[in-house]
């Protein structure tokens, strides 16, 4: 698959930018198809096509197979096990009611991997060869944000030998240990060759990079946040030290706002449209807003809810209760994330980088910081769809201020971040890891828990001898344990 997503990428056109994220479509469909792994050899070659794309041709493949990763399926799927979303349709009931398949998420794998990480890998060894460190730099930005994403949700998954083509189709898996080691180093790496001297660079990325449109200040920032959500992710393996590296990758990154923020970017154009606006566009009623996430909101008076949510049929804000799947006549996700204005979608923001500070201030200790951050945390939060400074002065006297035990303040910041993350992967992992906010299990599900990961993918499964192969989705992964 991989040979055949490079395939597409190499015939991308830099004059025909507007149409790249149709690619992902065209992935899908493929990917969905075949089983292309099996059939792949070393003598399938076309001598009508190019066989290599040039840095700026690839940049975009990378980056829009990091969108439709962070901000598609996988999304949902978070969303609806973290009771931000209601199924109420087709197979979004079977993922409300914990069914997931091993075929199921075979798109969400091949993105990441034959669109994602073959592409990126691709650069980097380009840019290794033409001397084109920001490349290099943003490629493993990016490259650590797809494997980041496949181990969160897979745990042991190939890396070092992933994204080869023909020349290994069957990778070696590694720990998640190992990988998210790799990660931290990769990232690192990646600061550092962003900070090489501009003379240093054959070529420099400009819009080519839809992210940040080759700002190197930007991409530093995101990879110092990365590191330090990877370090806050091990927080049941070690307690302190995984909450002394955050806070040493937040202060080595410099946040200062969310004009700092990591965006998903769309135009609106017809090839370009946001995902979940694409998604309820197409497929409407699929998907409501769940009664958990919505009640809360209410029962704060939180003035972000008209940004979340639509109204209802009768004018109201509501959601459908877990374990109800008829239930159409509720909000339905707000236009601010799912209309057809919305052309971004957040990947990174400065209230994640605060929320994780106010976390691991607090498993340290160190309460004055913990709150100071909690609160700057909250107000970027709110900054963020643009609430009015009366009505987040309001929401902080009310709900601003830490007290309690240390799991009551704790509670109190993953509570806020679950609410403030809406659409992000973040809220699920952070679920997994804390066991806050509590949520209520389906009891209408195939199974009594929510999922704590995803199946191995059905070809992995059939084609790759070396997959770890778990089919149960109660088995936790490495840093859940």
């Amino acid at each position: 698959m991989e040979q055949a997503l490079t395939f597409l990428s190499n015939n991308l056109n830099l004059h025909k930018m507007k149409n790249i994220k149709i690619y992902i479509l065209a992935f899908a469909l493929l990917l969905s198809s075949t089983a292309c792994e099996k059939y792949v050899s070393k003598d399938d070659f076309n001598p009508n096509q190019p066989t290599s794309s040039t840095l700026p041709t690839l940049l975009p493949t990378v980056e829009v197979a990091v969108f439709a990763t962070y901000t598609g399926q996988i999304s949902r799927t978070s969303g609806l096990w973290i009771q931000h979303f209601q199924g109420t349709d087709q197979q979004m009931i079977d993922i409300s009611r914990y069914e997931i398949t091993e075929n199921g998420i075979q798109n969400d794998w091949n993105t990441i991997y034959a669109s994602g990480i073959v592409n990126a890998k691709d650069i980097i060894t380009k840019a290794d060869a033409l001397g084109a460190p920001y490349y290099k730099g943003i490629a493993q930005i990016c490259y650590a944000m797809l494997v980041g994403v496949a181990t969160d949700y897979w745990n042991d998954v190939p890396n070092t030998q992933a994204g080869l083509g023909v020349a290994n189709l069957t990778p070696q898996y590694e720990t998640q240990e190992a990988v998210i080691t790799s990660i931290q180093t990769m990232l690192s790496e990646a600061i550092g060759n962003l900070q090489t001297a501009t003379s240093a660079n054959s070529v420099i990325p400009a819009s080519d990079d839809l992210i940040h449109n080759g700002d190197r200040s930007l991409w530093i920032k995101a990879a110092y946040l990365l590191k330090a959500r990877y370090s806050n992710r091990l927080s049941q393996r070690n307690a302190t030290t995984s909450a002394t590296q955050a806070l040493a990758n937040l202060t080595a990154g410099g946040w200062s706002g969310n004009a700092d923020n990591t965006y998903a970017r769309f135009s609106g154009a017809g090839n370009e449209l946001n995902s979940w606006y694409a998604f309820e566009n197409q497929r409407g009623n699929y998907i409501k807003m769940n009664a958990t996430l919505v009640n809360k909101m209410i029962a704060k008076n939180d003035p972000r809810i008209s940004f979340y949510c639509k109204p209802d049929n009768n004018g109201n804000f509501t959601g459908t209760p877990v374990d109800d799947y008829a239930d159409i006549s509720t909000s339905s996700i707000g236009n601010y994330f799912a209309g057809p204005d919305a052309t971004t979608l957040p990947l990174l923001t400065f209230a994640e980088a605060k929320f994780i500070e106010a976390e691991a201030n607090l498993r340290l200790g160190q309460s004055a910081a913990a709150q100071t951050a909690f609160t700057e945390a909250i107000t970027a939060a709110m900054d963020y769809p643009g609430i009015d400074a009366a009505a987040v002065s309001a929401y902080l006297t009310n709900y601003g201020t830490l007290s309690g035990s240390t799991a009551d303040q704790l509670a109190q910041i993953m509570d806020e971040k679950y609410v403030a993350l809406f659409t992000q992967l973040e809220p699920y992992h952070d679920w997994r890891r804390t066991n806050l906010p509590v949520l209520n299990p389906a009891t209408t599900g195939v199974q009594a828990t929510i999922p704590v990961r995803f199946p191995t993918e059905q070809n992995e499964r059939l084609y790759n001898p070396n997959a770890v192969v778990v089919s149960n989705t109660t088995t936790r992964v490495w840093w859940d344990n």
